[in-house]
C-alpha cells in the first residue's frame, strides 16, 4: 500500500489540488511508492463556484499533464485526514499554523509548512511555479531523481 501525503490550504480549491494533482503526475511517472489527497481546513466555510479552480487545470495542460473534466469538489479537513498521512503539508505557515492550533491543536506542530501565497496576494502566474519548485525538490527527496 502506498504511503500517503496530504496537501491542504484553507479551501482546497486551489493550492492544495494542484499540489495533489502534480505530486500524482510525478509520482506516477517515476514509480514512487507515495499518493497524495489534499483537503481543505475551513472548505466547509467556502463557497467556491466549482470542484476545481480552471487556472490549476489550464497549469497541468500546460505542463503536459491531463487532468480529464471528472473533478471532485472540495473537501473538508478532518482529524481522520490527518492521522492517514505518512506526511502532512500545508501550503502557507502564516496562514494556516493559527488554524491549525485552533482547529487541530494536537497536529499544528507536525505538520511540514511551505510559504505559497493563496490568490489575494499573489497571482497564480507566480504562486504555482513556486508549488513547481516545492513538489520537484518533494520528489526528489523521496527518490525521484528525474521527474520527466
Amino acid at each position: 500500500m502506498p504511503k500517503t501525503i496530504l496537501f491542504f490550504c484553507t479551501a482546497n480549491y486551489y493550492r492544495s489540488r494542484y499540489s495533489e494533482l502534480l505530486f500524482n503526475h510525478y509520482a506516477g511517472e517515476c514509480g514512487l511508492n507515495w499518493r497524495a489527497d489534499s483537503r481543505g481546513i475551513l472548505a466547509s466555510q467556502h463557497n467556491n463556484p466549482g470542484p476545481i479552480y480552471s487556472v490549476v487545470t489550464d497549469r497541468l495542460e500546460y505542463l503536459g499533464i491531463r487532468t480529464g473534466n471528472d473533478h471532485r469538489y472540495p473537501l473538508q479537513m478532518a482529524e481522520k485526514d490527518l492521522e492517514k498521512a505518512d506526511l502532512t503539508i500545508a501550503l502557507k505557515q502564516a496562514e494556516h499554523f493559527e488554524m491549525m492550533k485552533q482547529l487541530f491543536p494536537d497536529w499544528a506542530e507536525r505538520i511540514t509548512y511551505w510559504h505559497i501565497h493563496d490568490i489575494d496576494v499573489e497571482p497564480p502566474e507566480i504562486a504555482l511555479p513556486k508549488i513547481d519548485i516545492e513538489i520537484l525538490k518533494l520528489v526528489r527527496t523521496l527518490g525521484c531523481d528525474q521527474p520527466k
